[in-house]
């Protein structure tokens, strides 16, 4: 199977919806009841490429993952800290995919002047948890019994990763779009050349 990394394009949106779907419905991972329609969902999409990286994970041209990240809190002494999500389609799941994708998606956010990484789980999801440790996020908090879904209360587990140095005064937040283009297209080629050869 031939994998590619690539930004989203706004008429992905169907086809990441058709992997996001199953997880709303069928699963506690996300906390929605309803599946977003698709032009709900589209702007999503545009609303946080406009500020954040946006990735999408391809197998023969067939969207079976993706990941973002996105703005954490409003306030401004926020600005270096992100959520971020991902989501892999089954066929996509137990191949070492989703580490890839958060190595791309880290270098996408290291020339934006990120530094920390909050991911929000489901504490009954161990695969999800155990991936985030492998990787370097550390555990910092459970909310018990904050999210009441498929007709039973559960907690959220929160993990924190911290990337690139922590100056005394960071360099300014860069919106995705414009950070250097070459940079982020190179980021791109070099996890595409690491896919190939796996």
């Amino acid at each position: 199977m031939n994998y590619k990394i690539r930004p989203v394009q706004l008429s992905d949106a169907e086809q990441i919806l058709k992997v996001y779907a199953p997880f709303i419905t069928d699963t506690c991972i996300s906390f929605e009841y309803t599946v977003p329609t698709l032009e709900e969902f589209t702007q999503r999409i545009k609303g946080i490429a406009a500020e954040y990286p946006y990735i999408v994970l391809e197998a023969e041209d067939e969207i079976v993952g993706y990941a973002y990240a996105h703005r954490y809190l409003e306030r401004v002494a926020y600005s270096w800290d992100v959520e971020v999500t991902i989501y892999l389609s089954p066929q996509a799941q137990g191949r070492g995919l989703g580490v890839v994708l958060y190595d791309a998606l880290e270098k996408l956010m290291a020339l934006q002047n990120i530094k920390n990484l909050y991911s929000c789980i489901t504490g009954d999801n161990v695969h999800s948890i155990e991936m985030h440790r492998a990787i370097g996020y550390e555990f910092i908090g459970t909310f018990p019994k904050a999210g009441f879904k498929h007709d039973r209360w559960l907690d959220v587990v929160w993990m924190a990763k911290s990337i690139g140095e922590k100056e005394e005064a960071p360099l300014p937040f860069v919106k995705f779009p414009e950070v250097d283009a070459v940079e982020a297209q190179k980021v791109m080629r070099e996890i595409n050349l690491c896919l190939e050869k796996n």
